[in-house]
């Protein structure tokens, strides 16, 4: 009881909304039939499969082409069939039917000696009798059998020279697409009663066949089936006792289409040798068929297996379930057990499909709340870990600038260059969890190229100087369609990695028209990118394998980041790259657009002097408060330190302020603030681990510089000079 218990608590609990979709999909699977073509291709392929030798005794005696060059006058007369009939009947066969005649005579002499022909022979032979089509419309698949001791023997649709001589037979059948299945009927309702079909007279009778119509077995191939020249019989070419105690069966063979159809085994199967396997296959049977029904609840149990057994049995019993149902008729069809599949394999088909959407949508969800969260972890991880780093970058940068042993200065320089590459890591970790996580958004506007260049020039000229790199830009006067921010990282990070893969060589920064749009390229002659790792270099993370003295430096983020702001500003970024002889990185496809008052940019480069600049400092961390008031004295300005928003703004210059001071308080909520700075004209400048993207929705009204903690001297330095420059 324990064990019963214990496995119908691991079964699978399908929602009631996955139950009603399966029960609407059965309930619209079974009462429609859409899926006939499948069925019918599948009985063609399952007889192609079961191919096999026809071993019955009837023959057909075949008007071809042949026969016809043979004949005096080259076309088949009344009095060649009378001449032919009398020939069969001398070799006693069994039973003789005539299959539809196309005769070229139509003078009452030979009509007459067929007529004679036919009084001559010991049995009455069957006459084909050609279906009206309402009759031939009639005929049902469902309609019970005609009884075989009803058949009538004459029929008025046959020539009155011919009734009384000949018995009515009918030969019409129903084909589908892909030469299967064929259908046949046991008997036809004519004036007078019921008239056998073909099949009935070759196999002796229905043979207790239930249905009125049948399904032919096309298994047989067509070329085993016996067949004799009408031109060898009327030659007396051949041996009596061929046709002797046999039914045989007179039929054209040679006009294609109208003669033939269309089976598995064989693209053109004379219409005699279908009635042959339609008796044949009275004989072995009657067959029966299955319908749709069985494999439909089999396939329906299955699914129900699906939705309710745990992984992966509830898909074992549906694969099994479909191969079973798939081959079904492979294995019953040669026992004349006619079977359709195609209800319940499309029922667990479609049912397959969905449940791969749902884990399809499931596997997308599950990567987008993933992708989320490590947006939310890096974008957070990075801000806290800011605040620290930016203290100790400026306490570093105040302990250079005193008294120091060498050995001391040497170990500044290294706390130095650790926090340096410690800060462009966590700014890289940012800008890639902003792109990432959708909050960086696009500021599409008109800006100018000299004084983008300007600002790249002033953020890299002192690490250029340091790297002894000949740091040259081309000035631009013209202005493009783009958001200044974002190119303007794309820009720098493409110098600094310049700067840093070319110690003591030289970097070019221009521009230049490239089909109608403005191309920015960064040149260096620096050690180059090898083949090998030319189409890594955009990924994340990737560093190369040659050992070098700059890979602690490289953490794999430069490029990525700006691979992946090109896409989002709809331009190109490529790479030309020659191992030794330097890169050639270009930004393609930037919009220009006119300007009517272009001013070239000042050159941000060039030293100003700070002495006697009024900054008013505001940060809530005690570390970078002291230490960034020490470091601005030492450049000569003027410093006022607030740990949390002064009331009033302070008479200054220069607002420089944190952005986050705890507890919930923000410069956002300062709006006073930013409206005295703008009506006396002080500017503001934003210090702070956020994003910048995060910080101008909360302020939409500050245009001024938001730096990105942590920060260096350099960086702070280039935007106090620029704020008092403009």
């Amino acid at each position: 009881m324990n064990r019963l218990v214990t496995r119908q608590s691991r079964l699978r609990k399908p929602s009631r909304r996955e139950l009603a979709l399966f029960a609407l999909l059965a309930a619209f699977i079974a009462v429609i039939e859409p899926f006939e073509p499948y069925d019918w291709l599948q009985s063609s392929v399952t007889a192609a499969i079961n191919a096999k030798d026809y071993e019955g005794n009837a023959i057909i005696v075949a008007i071809d082409e042949e026969t016809e060059r043979n004949l005096p006058s080259r076309s088949w007369t009344r009095s060649e069939l009378a001449a032919l009939l009398t020939k069969l009947g001398q070799s006693e066969p069994e039973v003789i039917l005539v299959d539809q005649q196309y005769f070229q005579d139509e003078d009452s002499s030979s009509l007459a000696e067929l007529s004679a022909a036919l009084e001559a022979l010991p049995e009455r032979p069957y006459w084909h009798v050609e279906l009206s089509p309402e009759a031939a419309g009639s005929l049902s698949e469902s309609a019970p059998a005609m009884d075989a001791d009803s058949f009538v023997d004459s029929s008025a649709a046959l020539d009155p020279a011919l009734a009384n001589r000949v018995r009515p037979a009918v030969a019409t059948m129903r084909s589908y697409a892909f030469g299967a299945p064929i259908f046949v009927p046991l008997a036809v309702e004519q004036d007078g009663g019921p008239v056998p079909s073909f099949a009935t007279i070759l196999a002796g009778g229905t043979r207790g066949a239930e249905r009125n119509v049948i399904n032919v077995d096309l298994s047989y191939r067509p070329g085993t089936i016996p067949s004799v020249s009408a031109a060898e019989v009327l030659a007396e070419d051949f041996d009596t006792s061929v046709f002797e105690n046999r039914p045989v069966i007179v039929s054209f063979t040679s006009t294609l289409g109208r003669d033939t159809r269309d089976t598995p085994n064989d693209t053109y199967t004379e219409k005699a040798a279908v009635w042959v396997m339609a008796a044949e296959t009275l004989i072995r049977g009657p067959p029966r068929v299955l319908g749709w029904v069985p494999t439909f609840l089999i396939a329906v149990l299955a699914g129900l297996a699906w939705m309710y057994l745990p992984r992966p049995y509830g898909r074992i019993v549906a694969g099994v379930a479909f191969v079973g149902i798939a081959l079904s008729p492979i294995v019953f069809e040669q026992h004349l057990i006619f079977v359709q599949t195609s209800h319940g394999l499309f029922l667990l088909l479609i049912l397959a499909i969905a449940k791969l959407w749902q884990r399809g949508q499931g596997a997308v969800r599950t990567y987008r709340s993933a992708a989320e969260t490590k947006s939310r972890f890096l974008a957070q991880a990075s801000h806290d870990l800011r605040q620290p780093i930016h203290a100790i970058g400026l306490l570093a940068e105040r302990l250079s600038q005193t008294d120091l042993s060498d050995d001391q200065a040497k170990l500044v320089s290294k706390i130095s260059w650790s926090v340096d590459n410690a800060s462009r890591m966590f700014r890289a970790l940012l800008d890639i969890a902003a792109i990432e996580s959708g909050t960086l958004q696009t500021d599409i506007r008109p800006v100018a190229m000299n004084e983008l260049l300007a600002g790249i020039d002033s953020q890299n000229a002192l690490s250029a100087e340091q790297a002894n790199v000949d740091l040259r830009l081309v000035p631009c006067d013209l202005m493009v369609r783009t958001d200044p921010a974002l190119i303007g990282t794309m820009i720098q990070n493409l110098v600094s990695n310049a700067i840093k893969y070319s110690p003591g060589k030289g970097v070019l920064v221009g521009c230049r028209m490239k089909a109608g749009r403005l191309a920015i390229y960064v040149v260096d002659n620096g050690r180059g990118i090898s083949s090998s790792d030319m189409e890594h270099v955009k990924k994340e993370f990737f560093r190369s394998s040659r050992k070098s003295t700059l890979s602690s430096e490289n953490k794999g983020l430069g490029l990525a980041i700006v691979n992946r702001l090109a896409d989002m500003l709809h331009v190109k970024l490529t790479l030309r790259s020659e191992e030794g002889r330097g890169t050639v990185a270009t930004i393609e496809g930037l919009e220009v657009v006119e300007q009517e008052d272009a001013k070239a940019a000042a050159n941000a480069d060039r030293p100003l002097p700070l002495s006697g600049l009024r900054v008013a400092l505001a940060d809530d961390d005690e570390e970078t408060l002291a230490s960034t008031r020490g470091l601005l004295e030492q450049w000569g300005c003027t410093v006022q330190t607030f740990a949390q928003l002064p009331e009033d703004l302070p008479d200054c210059d220069i607002l420089l302020s944190d952005y986050d001071f705890g507890g919930g308080s923000t410069l956002a909520g300062r709006h006073d603030l930013v409206l005295q700075a703008e009506e006396t004209g002080t500017q503001i400048i934003i210090i702070s681990g956020h994003h910048p993207a995060q910080i101008r929705e909360t302020i939409a009204s500050h245009s001024g510089l938001i730096l990105a903690k942590p920060l260096r001297a350099a960086e702070l330095r280039s935007a106090l000079m620029a704020a008092r420059q403009g």
